[in-house]
């Protein structure tokens, strides 16, 4: 009998070790690539994280900025071509494009004006079910870089604009 309560406090303590998640300075260092495109720093992070997650990394104090905000074709065009240089396995990254819910307007996280969209036919979603929640903007890594809207709790890997 105490065998088993002694395994089973073990089993318990493995598990609840994976559930506890790494410190933003641990997710930095061992997901994180630096990007620099023109004047730009950016950091790409192949540890896929839901949106909610991966702004919060962006706004940390270790990283200080926020998730990707496009605002020039040349800036679009550019990080695509960086993140096919680091052999990033995913297919789509999060950037800083979302909306809430009741809402049909996207918007650029760090406050900017959204002044340019490259969006996939059929994106953003038109659907009544898509005005009663949130989405969030995923870009394809692949040319041409289409952006989708998505649900938020999808895992994928993110690209930080950083100051």
């Amino acid at each position: 009998m105490k065998t088993v309560l002694v395994f089973i406090a073990l089993l318990v303590a493995v598990q609840s070790n994976k559930l506890v998640p790494k410190t933003v300075a641990k997710v930095k260092d061992e997901c994180s690539q630096t990007i620099v495109v023109g004047k730009g720093t950016y950091t790409f992070y192949k540890c896929p994280k839901d949106y909610y997650a991966a702004v919060e990394i962006c706004k940390s104090e270790h990283v200080k900025g926020n998730l990707l905000s496009i605002h020039t074709h040349e800036l679009h065009v550019n990080i695509i071509n960086e993140l096919k240089q680091l052999n990033n396995i995913e297919h789509e990254v999060w950037i800083g494009a979302t909306k809430g819910r009741f809402s049909t307007t996207f918007y650029w996280t760090d406050g900017s004006k959204m002044n340019y969209k490259y969006w996939a036919r059929g994106s953003p979603s038109k659907n009544l079910q898509s005005w009663f929640s949130p989405a969030c903007v995923v870009m394809e890594t692949k040319e041409p870089g289409y952006w989708h809207d998505v649900d938020c709790y999808k895992l994928r890997p993110f690209v930080c604009e950083t100051e």
